[in-house]
This record gives C-alpha cells, structure tokens and sequence, in this order.
C-alpha cells in the first residue's frame, strides 16, 4: 500500500515536471532503481523525450546518471563502454560527519551545508575553478552533489581524483611536515589558510584554552611561554606581535634547546587539530575518486524522501532551505491522511512546524511523502 501510493505521487510528478537533462545525454549511463527491485544500469537515452517517456512509464524509485562519457554507454561490461572523460564529482552526506547519528534531519542538513561552503570555497580559492565549471545540487536526502566540469579534470585518472579528495579532506597535514617547509609554502592553498588560522590564535589567547589544552600543567606553559619570549607578558606579547606566529613557532621548534616539555609542539598540534576540524570538507571520498560513478538525475524525486535534486545557484547555497526549496509544487496544496508509526515525528517544512503524534493524522501531502518515504508513516 505505501510503495502504491507513493508511486502514484511520484508518477504524477514526472508527468507534470521535466527533468533537468545533462551534457551529452546520449554518452552518458542511465540507472535507476525501481520501487520494487534492485539497481538496473547500463541504459542508454538519445534525448530528454526518450529518457521522459521512459521515466513516466516506469517511475523509478531513484533515477541516476553516469559522471563518465562513453563511446558505448548501453555496454555491460566497463572495457566495451570505452571511457572518454568524467566529470568530478563530490558527495557530501551525514554519513561522514561526526555526531550525525545524534542530529535531527534539519541539523544534519545544516551541518552539511557546512562542509558544502566550504568545498566550494577550495575549489574556488584553491583550485581556481569559476562558477562556470561548477554545478551544485542538493541531492534530495541528507546533502549536497558538487559537479565540477572543466578540459583540467575530465581525463584524470582516479589517483589523481583521490590526491583531489585528500587535500579536501585535509589528510596527511601533519607537524613533522610542515617543519620541513620553507615560508613560501605558506602563501597560498590550505597552508595559507592554516597560517591565518594560527596567527589569529595566537593573538587571542586566553587562559581558559590553555587549561583546556595543558589541564594542571597550564601554569608551567604561561611560564615557559614568558621566559621563551624574554619575560614579556605572553598575551600582551602575542596580540602586540606583527609578526607571523605560525612560522617563528616553526623555526623555534626546528632550533631550540628542546625544552623540558616541549609546549609548542604540544599546543601546535592541538591547534592543527582544531583548524582541521573547522576547514576541511567530509566528502564521500570513494565517490570522488570512482571514474564510473553515478549519481542522482537533476530534478528527479529522491525515493527515501520525496524532494527534488535541486540545482541550486552557488551564491544562493547560504540561504538555501531544502526543507522549503526542494519540494515539488504540485504537492504543496493537498492534504493527506498517514498513519505515524512512532510516538512522535516533528519537522518544519514549507516554512511551517509540525509535530504529529501516533496513530491517524491529516498533514499537507509533502509532509505524508516525506514521512511516508522514510518509512515513519503509512497512507491511510
């Protein structure tokens, strides 16, 4: 009865709603997975009518297309395809970011539009892509789809994709390296932005970070710190500095009489550790690196929870509510009558709050979609 009903809706939706068809359609893998069923692939579509008829007839579940560009897309087996290019493509999902499994679905959306901003500011800054290469998407569940199209990238191989994701991911950075550097390494990329990071921690701080930091032995560290830097008040020192923290305190890592306790290598790395927390972006890194991926089709339903793969405008993204944004119009003026199996389900969507309790409801029917998609409710 649930997988009718919500076949039904998703039927109505593809034959009022048109897909938004990549590049080169017809060099791309189709797959889908059917409300009942597992995953087909290995499907071929020569343009937007073709692949509309097909989903209007068929109503997948979950509608997917290929990264890559084949010379043979239809082929089953990935030699006889003969790959000719792949976009770049970043998953960012709950999966991977630490706490989700204690979030409600709203802070996990937040929290991943987090980790969005900032892949797209690395892309940007970093990696020099414009606005024209990218294409961001929200993915219809927990997250966001980044698509990077540009001659630089489309013959990479997947090591090369991989170096990509590391550096996103902040993976290898470490003191024993950064020691090593010279100070031009630190005038660009996610070294400069560690510099930043470190320059303006050390001009801010505080007792109550070194206690944190040191616990009994926070004391021992303000003195060390005031005998290291000839006697000066070690706050007052370091907010008067004009000078670059992060690399003095390098080179005296590199050269001093190793102290007793070694307390800037020791809050170095507990600064490393916070910066990293605050600047890379949790992808899905088997995604990135995979050069037959396939991924979620622009405006199809995503079928664990009735909303859109929204394309969405980069400079947009802050503001951008998928709770309000991604659901279809033509669900938004009917009510529906659900079953809720828990005790309670409450969700703010469409720009209002609702809290349903066990047993019958009437709510609007994106809201019986969604609840019934994730599998808390069932159509009455």
């Amino acid at each position: 009865m649930v997988t009718t009903r919500l076949m039904k809706y998703f039927r109505e939706y593809y034959y009022k709603s048109p897909l938004g068809i990549p590049d080169m359609l017809f060099q791309r893998e189709i797959g889908f997975i059917p409300f009942n069923g597992t995953m087909t692939r290995h499907r071929k579509f020569n343009g937007q009518a073709e692949i509309e008829d097909f989903v209007r007839r068929s109503v997948p579940r979950h509608l997917y297309y290929s990264s890559s560009y084949y010379r043979f897309p239809d082929q089953h087996k990935m030699l006889e395809k003969e790959w000719l290019g792949a976009e770049l493509i970043f998953d960012l999902d709950a999966d991977h970011i630490e706490g989700a499994d204690k979030m409600t679905y709203m802070e996990i959306l937040a929290e991943v539009k987090k980790h969005t901003l900032r892949l797209l500011e690395m892309l940007m800054d970093d990696f020099g892509f414009g606005n024209k290469n990218i294409r961001l998407y929200f993915s219809g569940g927990r997250g966001y789809h980044v698509h990077v199209e540009s001659d630089r990238i489309y013959t990479m191989d997947s090591d090369s994709r991989r170096e990509i994701g590391d550096y996103i991911r902040i993976e290898g950075l470490n003191m024993e390296d950064l020691k090593m550097l010279d100070d031009s390494y630190f005038e660009f990329g996610i070294l400069k932005k560690f510099n930043i990071y470190i320059s303006n921690f050390y001009k801010n701080l505080d007792e109550n970070y070194i206690k944190n930091v040191f616990g009994k032995a926070w004391w021992n560290y303000i003195n060390y710190l005031e005998k290291f830097y000839n006697g000066e008040k070690i706050i007052d020192f370091l907010r008067n500095d004009k000078g670059n923290k992060f690399k003095l305190l390098i080179k005296q890592n590199k050269s001093n009489e190793k102290a007793s306790i070694d307390y800037d290598r020791i809050m170095l790395e507990k600064i490393l550790e916070d910066f990293k927390k605050s600047a890379l972006a949790e992808i899905d890194e088997p995604v990135t690196t995979d050069i037959h991926r396939l991924i979620r089709f622009p405006y199809s339903l995503h079928g664990k929870t009735g909303l859109m793969v929204k394309p969405i405008a980069i400079d947009d993204l802050k503001a951008f509510n998928p709770l309000d944004e991604a659901i279809p119009d033509i669900f938004l003026e009917r009510e529906a009558k659900i079953n809720l199996k828990i005790d309670k389900f409450s969700i703010k969507m469409n720009k209002e709050s609702y809290n349903i309790f066990r047993g019958e409801n009437s709510v609007p029917l994106y809201v019986a979609i969604f609840t019934n998609a994730i599998n808390v409710a069932e159509f009455i």
